[in-house]
């Protein structure tokens, strides 16, 4: 599912780079009278302000914005650009694991625990959160992991 998505965002910066189709990536596309792009080639249609609207949202998650004021200002729901915020970062990662090197020189590890706050004091609280190890390098690289497979 994330793979999907990212050829759809390749495809709907493919259109306003180069004007192609986001379905067949063909360049026979025109605009019709009621505002939408339309593939001459696989005859699919588009509305030109969801394409607008779909490009400001990826282009806000770039400029770092907060999802919350993206969704006011664009008429998108929140969840909506969370999700698309949340694909975008996995498609980051997973890029970033392909592209990755070795870490060298000394090293820093650290593991930490996150997720909601347990009221009271009862041991260290670790039921229902995500335990996440980082490495970091001394020239800068930083390096984070979720562990799934881990006891208390």
């Amino acid at each position: 599912m994330v793979m999907i998505k990212s050829v759809y965002q390749k495809r709907l910066t493919s259109f306003w780079l180069e004007r192609k189709c986001v379905y067949c990536l063909k360049r026979r596309v025109c605009l019709t009278a009621r505002g939408y792009v339309k593939c001459l080639k696989c005859k699919k249609q588009k509305s030109l302000k969801k394409l607008r609207r779909e490009l400001s949202v990826l282009l806000s998650f770039v400029e770092q914005r907060p999802a919350y004021q993206v969704a006011l200002e664009y008429g998108v729901s929140y969840p909506v650009v969370t999700r698309i915020f949340k694909s975008i970062r996995e498609l980051l990662y997973y890029q970033c694991e392909l592209e990755g090197k070795r870490l060298s020189g000394n090293i820093k590890i650290d593991e930490a625990y996150f997720g909601g706050r347990r009221k009271g004091k009862r041991g260290r609280g670790v039921a229902g959160k995500s335990v996440v190890l980082g490495l970091l390098e001394r020239q800068g690289q930083v390096y984070t992991r979720v562990v799934s497979n881990y006891y208390c």
